[in-house]
């Protein structure tokens, strides 16, 4: 992946003045995607995330990575293309580091929420993907054109205590979607995307880290999250080809996916410092 990133970059961006180096998450993407096969116990991970410069740091390094793959000119390019794989790998690459930088938004950001513009960007952008080899998507384009311009990554960082508060939120919601044996796809959705917040959440440590315990805990979370998400996307697939009413499927929640979020739960509450 990190070369179809390089490849699609082009050079000349590579060595803009403002990145004088690849950024980790960039460098170390397809290695943190693949099992470290080590063990941790949970008293071995620090508690990172209970502390704002280590946040700032984190946030920082995803809004690189988002910086270093994202191109106005070059998204647009890809956009107008006849339907293509490396117009569509492109893209998909842009709304991927998108979406890690909007959830470090919704841990870090005392308001819970991201910038605007990169809020209305990334459903786009997920829509567009999702329809790619599909109808016409002109509609669809127009909008993502109207949040193209102007896109900067202000943040007002919370304080140790709205952080934990947030994430204490987020695991009573895990914990309530869990207890559930079916969910309505929509509830099922919810549910991975929450679990995917926190393999973002822990992605650039992970990435700093590679070979060990974050980048461990970041490969189960998103390993965990991908699995959901195939099963999620079959449903969204065959629901555009007209084989099933999409909204109204219901989904069974497995054993493996509530024995395999219990098993990583402590570690979350470890690096987030709720941890006793």
């Amino acid at each position: 992946m990190i070369e179809n990133i390089l490849n699609t970059q082009g050079p000349e961006d590579i060595e803009s003045e403002k990145f004088k180096h690849v950024p980790v998450l960039i460098s170390n993407f397809s290695a943190i995607r693949k099992n470290p096969e080590i063990s941790p116990v949970v008293s071995e991970l620090p508690n990172d995330f209970y502390n704002k410069e280590s946040r700032r740091h984190s946030f920082e390094e995803a809004r690189d990575a988002f910086e270093f793959v994202f191109d106005k000119e070059k998204l647009l390019y890809h956009l107008e293309q006849k339907e293509n794989e490396e117009s569509l790998a492109y893209i998909k690459q842009v709304r991927r580091c998108g979406l890690s930088l909007r959830d470090l938004y919704r841990f870090f950001d005392v308001s819970h929420r991201c910038v605007e513009k990169l809020y209305k960007l990334m459903p786009l952008l997920c829509k567009y993907k999702d329809n790619y080899w599909g109808s016409p998507q002109e509609e669809i384009k127009k909008e993502i054109f109207e949040n193209l311009d102007d896109l900067e990554f202000p943040i007002n960082f919370g304080e140790d205590s709205k952080f934990k508060e947030y994430v204490k939120n987020v695991l009573l919601e895990i914990k309530q979607l869990l207890m559930e044996k079916q969910l309505p796809v929509e509830k099922f959705h919810t549910l991975r995307k929450r679990i995917r917040l926190f393999a973002s959440l822990v992605q650039p440590a992970a990435a700093e880290n590679c070979g060990g315990n974050f980048h461990w805990l970041f490969f189960s979370l998103f390993k965990l999250s991908e699995e959901m998400g195939d099963h999620h996307d079959d449903l969204v697939s065959r629901g555009l080809n007209g084989e099933i009413n999409y909204s109204e499927s219901i989904v069974n929640v497995s054993p493996y996916i509530v024995s395999e979020f219990e098993k990583l739960k402590p570690f979350i509450e470890r690096v987030c410092g709720l941890a006793e």
